[in-house]
């Protein structure tokens, strides 16, 4: 225990050193779906050569196609059952055509295997050996490849082609594997992963053999989880271990609470939303703590019901569609807001211009003392505005608090995993009210420098750059969203 612990604490170090670091075995994220194509003409048939590879997320909804007595294990025979019967039906989705007649493939060999992955659950790597017979090549002849299996699904596509005692004279993909069958994915093409789809290449007999499909490249590395993640995995794999004492039990969730902590530095959760409503709008502590709070709440609420749709309900709408359509609502949450406050802006500077038609912003004296009639900004912060921004910050679940609380569930402690996400997002509670009880004295602190000048005058554009601020940010997330939406119908 003391040495996951320690674990526990350079991975926690880590994610305050480097909390960007791309995390987990599958850098494209939990929730892809991957698949390499790897074809193999030779003389008087075309041999297929089908990877598929689950991150976390889809893992955990195929094991419960996969385990047939629902008793939470998957034995090796129905693992054998559920690869017999997949790789014929993916098969159906390859076409293959010669000439232009078609080579229908049928599967000769199946397996699957669950490796590890973050937080103590399983991934899936299934493997398919794939034939179509066609008539002994004569001349040259055109082959065309068209694959729609799993592009319903976010991820790595991957073709290649290859002669076996044949010869490509042309072929639109290479004829290596870049990422070694799914196994170590490269760095430099993570930004812009491979989405191919159709291979097409004109191919002639005689040739050289073909060396037999690699595996993994030796000595390749897969992506380690880092960060966030790597401190995600080794606490789950330390509460895996651990009897539930009361003793573990206080120090799990105080650990929950850092992560949920740490999380909360990361990007997202409005935090630079939050600053400048709270900032422009005159916000109070009483403000800020519920505005963190609705944070916390609505991402909580987000990850258990993310989970429910994960483990019973993902064939209706996948997760990795439903993130932009939270990230598009969330986003225009955002931007109507910042639309709100920037037209409130503008409508009390024609009032004040109205009342007082002469004068700084409506100040004026009277003997030694100078003050303003000039309406407030108080008027603009509404409980109502406030509860908006704090669900449209938490509206898009962590997958790392995701990921934490399928690993309990997987582990058979389903109430535990709540516990422990509720303790996760009181963490997040501690940072975001934090933060905007800061901003807020702030803003304070600075209007009460004597004798500002400049400065005091700056402050009474606060509301208006605050209602630009909201609305950037909120236009960002929503073109973002929707790019992202439209990448994955």
């Amino acid at each position: 225990m003391r040495r996951a612990l320690a674990g526990l604490g350079l991975a926690l170090a880590a994610t305050v050193l480097a909390p960007a670091t791309p995390a987990s075995a599958h850098p494209l994220g939990n929730f892809t779906v991957n698949t390499y194509i790897g074809l193999r003409v030779q003389p008087d048939r075309l041999l297929v050569d089908l990877v598929v590879d689950m991150a976390e997320i889809p893992a955990v909804q195929a094991r419960r196609g996969v385990d047939g007595d629902n008793d939470g294990k998957v034995t090796d025979d129905e693992g054998a059952a559920y690869a017999s019967r997949t790789c014929p039906e993916v098969a159906q989705k390859i076409d293959l055509a010669v000439d232009g007649r078609r080579a229908p493939l049928r599967s000769t060999s199946a397996e699957v295997a669950f490796p590890p992955g973050t937080a103590g659950l399983p991934t899936l790597r299934l493997t398919c050996a794939l034939v179509a017979e066609i008539a002994e090549l004569r001349g040259e002849q055109d082959i065309e490849l068209v694959s729609s299996a799993f592009t319903d699904r976010v991820g790595w596509r991957e073709l290649t082609a290859v002669g076996d005692r044949a010869t490509l004279v042309t072929s639109n993909v290479p004829d290596t594997t870049s990422s070694a069958r799914l196994t170590a994915y490269p760095d430099d093409l993570l930004s812009s992963p491979p989405d191919q789809r159709t291979a097409t290449v004109r191919a002639r007999p005689g040739g050289p053999a073909a060396p037999a499909v690699a595996g993994a490249v030796p000595g390749a590395r897969v992506a380690q989880p880092r960060g966030l993640d790597a401190a995600t995995r080794t606490f789950t794999n330390l509460v895996a271990r651990q009897q539930l004492t009361v003793g573990f039990g206080i120090l799990a969730f105080g650990l929950a609470v850092g992560l949920g902590a740490i999380h909360a530095f990361a990007p997202g959760h409005g935090k630079t939303v939050m600053a400048a409503y709270l900032v422009g709008a005159r916000g109070t502590a009483r403000h800020a703590i519920g505005l963190g709070l609705t944070v916390t709440v609505s991402h909580t609420l987000g990850v258990l019901g993310l989970a429910v749709l994960t483990l019973f309900a993902s064939t209706l709408l996948p997760a990795e569609r439903l993130y932009p359509i939270l990230g598009l609502v969330s986003g225009l949450i955002i931007l109507g807001i910042g639309l709100y406050l920037l037209m409130d802006r503008f409508k009390d500077r024609q009032e004040t211009a109205h009342a007082h038609p002469h004068g700084g912003a409506g100040e004026h004296s009277h003997g030694p003392l100078r003050h303003s009639h000039v309406p407030t900004d108080d008027r603009q912060l509404s409980w109502r505005n406030l509860f908006a921004l704090g669900l449209a910050g938490g509206l898009v679940p962590s997958a790392s608090a995701l990921i934490l609380l399928l690993g309990s569930v997987s582990l058979g402690r389903p109430a535990y995993g709540v516990m422990l996400i509720v303790f996760f997002g009181l963490g997040m509670a501690a940072v975001l009210v934090s933060v905007g009880v800061l901003m807020v004295k702030a803003r304070s602190w600075l209007e009460r420098l004597p004798q500002l000048g400049r400065a005091r005058r700056l402050t009474r554009y606060l509301p208006l750059a605050a209602a630009v601020v909201v609305l950037l940010v909120g236009t960002v997330i929503t073109i973002q969203a929707f790019v992202q939406l439209v990448a994955v119908i």
